[in-house]
């Protein structure tokens, strides 16, 4: 039913359902607290809510036909049932994202029995992989216990759970229209944010249920989920095993909180400690003839290779003491501590260069590990940079992403608009070689910086933009024509800063040509195809490692002033200069301008958590591949070079699954295992409620 409060302070007075897991409990609590005067109920989507919604009950009827506004989480279903028989009530409907987030609890899973129906232990029906494991393997208590250690983690991939469940949560975000990404990294400042993989904390959950009320235009008190009772942490509370949450920068134990219920509060919380929880999952298990329990991540391969690594060291031991009986004695000590391994023992194959470079054909190469996001289809991803960026903005087009063009020529020929620059970038900026350039790019399209040099004159006495020396040409006729032209570039500018879901930007240069006396920066030299080089004017600047990331920090300041929810991508081109101004070898400041760049974006993306780098440079000029991938003028780059490259940023950024390499093959695979047990995680319903909360105890 609705729970109605007694107001205090007027907000909302609309009746609000919302349908879903168990989380609807808790948001039901915060958004009640939220609005004040209005009515919100919740169904919850037990394992009968669905036949109760095909079968129209009576008390789920009143609670919808009443209702001003459904919050709905995606379970297909339901969603299917609610669509399939209140027809007329869908455009009520408003989507809600389930918080569901293994990567603090990547051991945990369900144990079904013959007729697949949960199998509940101490913890309800929350179960670790590696103590099924053991029992399935017919390993004692003690044995099972050893392997709740780091080699084991991650040869089982749990540290790869944290990144996959990253994504998977993002894309429910997105798919429900709630942006969750400055949302967890908030929650992650607090430590860890999830009692179980689907049950969050209340501050998460406040976070959620205020985003999708205000989405909806309703204002919200602020600061009273301090005041709401946290429902979800009367169920079991899983610990964050020490080893996983030191790889994410928090502190972890293995203590284990059983279910409670009110009626226990005020007495000692009840705790297992790792090993008891371990026996006492072992007696549930033996309620059960073996071959009828199963857990669906054993079948996977991590689990088949640890059974037979198991066998195999069991096989050695034996061996070892039919030659060392008195030293044999010793096995279960030596084993329970901690072995004398190599720090690079266990580690990926994409690790090591033997592995990842030498054994490999070259068009298997795959340098392109972790990518901090996915685009989608919708994602509207804009570039800029060095002719090498083009390649991107040509690959996402051809494979029918979401290319971002703010600056159409509209009206033009397809012809013409190609000739003169329109849509080659995602406005017709023409080449953006340095990170200065970025930056004044950005604050001359909002009038924060007018720079001296507005026209240049051509020898033909055409004029020119000094910034875009090359989109028109045949130039432009008249200073009126190319301040007009100005004018209506720096509004496209704008608009695709403030919309663009990602930005790409490829690195291109060090060197520059800069006005002495107010510092603007110009794709190229006075002089080369117009202007004059005046030296009481004009001078040469080659930028170093500290202001190229100056200079990538200001924009990225910049853009997210205007557009908070950007991520960017950097890339540095691998092309080489065509000439240096230094009195040097063009050879020797081709791998210094390289140098800074990559190492400048390096640093970038690490301050940066939505700022992610594309080792193109990398797959073109990486000695693997014996210079194959450059023309024979040793600069241009052939088709099959970039070709690997855009192949590579499909698989990463885009899951293209037929773009994939196979040294990429083996961590996709991984995160979609991980990817088939969350979908699966997310699916299920929180039907221990219906019974004892307390399980065996």
């Amino acid at each position: 039913t609705y729970h109605k409060a007694i107001p205090h302070v007027a907000t909302s007075d609309k009746k609000i359902l919302l349908i879903g897991n168990c989380q609807v409990r808790p948001l039901t609590q915060l958004m009640q607290a939220m609005l004040s005067d209005a009515d919100v109920a919740a169904v919850e989507m037990l394992p009968e809510g669905v036949k109760r919604l095909q079968d129209r009950e009576p008390e789920i009827s009143r609670l919808i036909f009443d209702s001003d506004l459904i919050f709905f989480h995606l379970h297909g279903e339901a969603l299917q049932a609610f669509r399939e028989n209140y027809p007329e009530q869908y455009q009520k409907v408003r989507f809600i994202p389930r918080i569901v987030y293994a990567g603090f609890h990547p051991d945990i899973d369900y144990v079904e029995d013959a007729q697949g129906k949960k199998v509940f232990g101490p913890l309800g029906g929350y179960q670790s992989s590696i103590a099924f494991f053991g029992w399935k393997n017919s390993l004692s208590v003690s044995e099972t216990l050893n392997l709740f250690r780091e080699d084991v983690f991650e040869s089982l991939d749990y540290f790869e759970y944290a990144s996959t469940a990253r994504d998977l949560l993002l894309s429910e975000g997105e798919e429900t229209g709630v942006p969750l990404e400055k949302m967890m990294d908030k929650w992650s400042a607090q430590g860890c944010w999830m009692y179980s993989m689907n049950h969050p904390k209340l501050f998460a959950l406040a976070d959620v249920a205020r985003a999708v009320l205000e989405r909806e235009g309703i204002a919200t008190l602020p600061g009273v989920e301090e005041f709401v009772d946290d429902v979800m942490n009367s169920d079991a509370v899983l610990p964050m095993y020490p080893e996983v949450a030191n790889k994410l920068g928090l502190a972890g134990h293995y203590l284990f909180k059983r279910g409670t219920d009110v009626t226990m509060r005020g007495l000692p919380v009840p705790v297992l400690s790792l090993q008891q929880f371990v026996g006492e999952s072992f007696a549930a298990f033996s309620k059960y003839p073996v071959e009828e329990l199963t857990c669906h991540r054993l079948a996977s391969k991590r689990f088949e290779d640890l059974k037979t690594r198991l066998a195999a060291s069991a096989a050695a031991a034996v061996s070892k003491a039919k030659h060392e009986p008195l030293a044999a004695s010793n096995a279960t000590e030596v084993a329970e501590k901690s072995p004398n391994r190599s720090p690079y023992e266990g580690l990926p194959d994409y690790q090591f260069w033997r592995r990842a470079i030498e054994r490999l054909p070259m068009g298997d190469v795959n340098p392109v590990v972790n990518v901090r996001f996915r685009l989608s289809q919708e994602t509207r991803v804009a570039t800029a940079g060095s002719c090498f960026a083009q390649h991107i903005s040509r690959t996402l087009r051809k494979n029918g992403f979401n290319y971002y063009v703010a600056e159409v020529g509209g009206g033009l020929a397809p012809e013409e608009a190609e000739q003169r620059n329109f849509g080659v970038f995602s406005a017709r900026y023409g080449n953006v070689y340095t990170a200065r350039q970025l930056v004044q790019l950005f604050d001359r399209a909002y009038g924060r910086f007018s720079p001296v040099d507005s026209n240049w004159l051509r020898k033909d006495g055409r004029m020119i933009d000094p910034f875009r020396p090359q989109i028109e040409a045949d130039g432009f006729d008249s200073v009126t024509s190319v301040e007009q032209s100005r004018v209506e570039h720096f509004a496209a500018v704008r608009e695709m800063f403030e919309h663009l879901d990602v930005f790409v930007f490829t690195l291109g240069l060090t060197e520059a040509w800069r006005n002495r006396h107010d510092g603007a920066i110009f794709p190229l030299a006075p002089g080369v195809v117009a202007g004059e080089m005046l030296a009481d004017q004009y001078e040469f600047v080659n930028f170093g490692v500290n202001e190229v990331v100056a200079d990538l920090q200001g924009f990225i300041d910049k853009l997210t002033s205007v557009n908070p929810n950007a991520k960017m991508i950097l890339t540095v081109s691998p092309v080489p200069l065509i000439a240096t101004y230094e009195n040097q070898h063009v050879l020797v400041a081709t791998t210094y301008s390289k140098a800074v760049l990559r190492a400048a974006a390096q640093e970038i993306t690490k301050r940066n958590p939505l700022c992610d780098y594309f080792p193109s440079f990398e797959i073109i000029t990486g000695n693997y591949n014996k210079g194959a991938y450059f023309e024979s003028d040793l600069r241009s780059i052939k088709p099959a070079g970039v070709d690997h490259v855009m192949r590579l940023f499909l698989a990463g950024y885009a899951g293209e699954v037929g773009a994939q390499a196979p040294t990429a093959a083996k961590s996709n695979s991984i995160s979609d295992d991980i990817r088939r047990e969350m979908a699966r995680v997310n699916e299920v319903v929180c039907d221990e409620e219906a019974i004892d909360p307390l399980g065996t105890q």
